[in-house]
């Protein structure tokens, strides 16, 4: 999408990269923004892979409780 809009409403890669990122909670807003990715669209598979780690993490963390 955002590279399909037109350059005069175009936000900058910096500005779109935020937006995007701000649209999540503020961990991992953290998280992905400590990726320092230099487009939007690798910022967006980046997501994929923050999401996945989150939930690998979560998924230990129940293992040790049960473990408990």
């Amino acid at each position: 999408m955002y590279n399909k809009m037109p350059a005069k409403v175009k936000p900058t890669t910096i500005f779109a990269k935020h937006i995007y990122a701000s649209a999540f909670d503020s961990d991992f807003y953290l998280l992905l923004r400590e990726r320092r990715c230099s487009t939007l669209a690798d910022m967006q598979d980046e997501t994929l892979e923050v999401e996945s780690n989150i939930m690998a993490t979560e998924k230990l963390k129940g293992n040790v409780d049960r473990r408990r």
